[in-house]
């Protein structure tokens, strides 16, 4: 979500690397395959698998879109293959610190639950960094955002720009466009919780 591709290995970006690779193995690409269809060089590319880089916002989409599937998919951390079934009374406890994160140009992604398969929620805190533009993007399901630290400005598609302030809270169509913007030259800290996408990925594609 920035000006810029961040260089330096991390547990984040290797979190976002890992689910663009899975992606791409189940297609039986190579990373020329992948580099042709999303336009991003291979270097690049393999880069980013390995958690030395992290992309822009728009050069995420541009693989997300390649790869066909919900760019949520690639942020939020790798779940397990167990196939899906009905479940009663499981629960995920995840402890300060003990969250699994991940990052994005424009923000740091902790993600909560992350060890449960199939979920129907995808719950994160957001650390919302300043002094960026973001792009607007957009993916399938709904989203509610409560604003824990700082101020936000929320951007979307079909609205003009809303400022949300600590205890705020919004809830939208995330196939309109959005994004939120860190404010008064401070990060800000917000609670997303997103339906999951029910996608997986596909074993081949022709082109």
């Amino acid at each position: 979500m920035v000006n810029k591709e961040n260089s330096g290995s991390s547990a984040g970006n290797s979190s976002v690397g890992a689910g663009i690779k899975r992606y791409r193995l189940a297609r039986k690409w190579s990373l020329k395959d992948l580099g042709e269809r999303c336009g991003i060089p291979i270097s690049t590319l393999s880069k980013v698998e390995n958690g030395q880089m992290s992309l822009k916002i728009e050069k995420l989409m541009a693989v997300s879109e390649a790869l066909d599937v919900d760019i949520m998919q690639l942020v939020s951390p790798v779940e397990s293959e167990a196939p899906r079934k009905v479940v009663t009374g499981r629960r995920s406890v995840t402890r300060r610190d003990q969250a699994v994160t991940s990052r994005t140009e424009n923000s740091i992604y902790e993600h909560h639950a992350h060890e449960l398969s199939n979920r129907l929620l995808i719950p994160a805190v957001i650390e919302v960094l300043p002094d960026r533009q973001p792009d607007l993007l957009k993916h399938q399901g709904e989203e509610f955002i409560f604003v824990l630290e700082g101020r936000v400005e929320a951007l979307t598609e079909f609205y003009e720009p809303t400022v949300l302030e600590a205890g705020d809270s919004m809830y939208i169509d995330s196939t309109m466009a959005h994004n939120l913007r860190a404010l008064d030259g401070k990060p800000a800290r917000v609670l997303n919780v997103s339906s999951a996408s029910r996608r997986e990925p596909r074993s081949e594609h022709s082109g």
